[in-house]
């Protein structure tokens, strides 16, 4: 732990992000079913431990900051991913709404269809829409924030089920998401100003055996609720379960990753391979914004270059647990490759001119 970061929240939101490139990739499976439960509700939850509302005097500033942070690097990952996406899909010869999927970099209805050209996008204006409501909810209190927070998410729920079945009504911006995705990000915000970061360290530090055991059972509710229940996704506004099942699973498996995040802060081990793992996880959540950004149009291609190598269609890559983790493998390295090398000289590059 760091003056300015904790040690858990990045572990937690690289173990997060690794889980969302792997069900991408791994489409069947228990492992999947796992991660669908709570992959998602994870990050607005851990995005809410980070809001502090007393740094931004007006809503403008807040705006500009958070618009500055998440919308600047969307619209350009989108726009790229978009070039990409286009002209393979034109020498492939295919007929596909070309023009409808680059204007959803401004609609934002919702993954799958929608977003065909990078469909992981529309989490990012689904949260800056989150914290824009959140901004103005949270001067209510603790209490009656949270209180509200949980009406709109039943709100959503309800209209969902009037405007559809098991795809639901898509409004611009995932505004539907964003209802749903509110108590997730209330309870984190709550919770961090009433435990404090520090607090949460401590107390997994003296009590190391109790909450081992805690992790176990929750390990253990968590797997039999993932496999009971049916998947959600909330990018494509598709919930194939109850609305309190899915927010009660979605909370067990985030308290379940957060406390496994906060024994591998502060348990230390001398050994070089787990040193090398909490490095690489802590990276990864460091930089889980453009993994998020770039893994969708980089797992297309690891998993064509897999499928062609093993004279193997790409069906068969992502419904085989050796397969799918070459192309896992591969996608994380393409990541790491294009952040080191495209991502980070770039963002010198504007830092150094916005201080000239």
């Amino acid at each position: 732990m760091t003056q300015n970061r904790f040690d858990y929240i990045d572990i937690a939101k690289g173990l997060g992000i690794l889980m969302v490139v792997w069900a991408h990739i791994m489409v069947t499976g228990w492992s999947h079913r796992l991660i669908y439960a709570f992959h998602m509700p994870l990050f607005f939850f851990l995005s809410g431990m980070l809001f502090q509302r007393h740094k931004y005097p007006s809503l403008i500033s807040f705006v500009g900051r958070r618009a500055k942070r998440l919308l600047l690097p969307y619209v350009i990952y989108s726009v790229a991913t978009w070039c990409m996406w286009a002209v393979f899909r034109y020498f492939r010869g295919e007929e596909v709404g070309y023009l409808a999927s680059l204007m959803q970099t401004f609609i934002a209805q919702g993954s799958g269809a929608f977003f065909a050209h990078n469909s992981a996008l529309w989490f990012i204006p689904c949260l800056f829409l989150v914290e824009i409501l959140y901004f103005f909810i949270c001067r209510l209190g603790d209490f009656w924030s949270v209180l509200v927070c949980f009406a709109a998410a039943a709100g959503s729920f309800i209209l969902g089920h009037v405007f559809g079945n098991d795809y639901w009504f898509t409004p611009p911006w995932n505004a539907d998401a964003a209802l749903i995705a509110l108590p997730f990000y209330a309870v984190g915000n709550v919770l961090v100003r009433r435990v404090t970061h520090v607090r949460m360290v401590e107390m997994v530090k003296n009590d190391r055996l109790l909450t081992c055991l805690v992790w176990v059972v929750l390990t253990v509710v968590l797997f039999r609720s993932a496999m009971a229940f049916n998947e959600c996704s909330m990018g494509s506004s598709s919930y194939q379960c109850s609305g309190w099942v899915f927010v009660l699973r979605a909370f067990i498996g985030i308290v379940w990753l957060v406390i496994l995040s906060l024994m591998m802060s502060v348990i230390k081990i001398h050994n070089g391979l787990y040193t090398t793992v909490i490095k690489y996880l802590k990276w990864a959540g460091i930089k889980s914004l453009d993994i998020m950004c770039l893994h969708i149009p980089l797992k297309g291609i690891c998993m064509i270059v897999v499928a062609v190598a093993l004279h193997i269609t790409v069906g068969v890559v992502e419904n085989n647990a050796l397969y799918s983790l070459c192309a896992f493998i591969m996608t994380m390295i393409g990541c790491w490759i294009a952040i080191r090398f495209i991502v980070q000289p770039i963002s010198r590059i504007n830092f150094n001119c916005r201080r000239k």
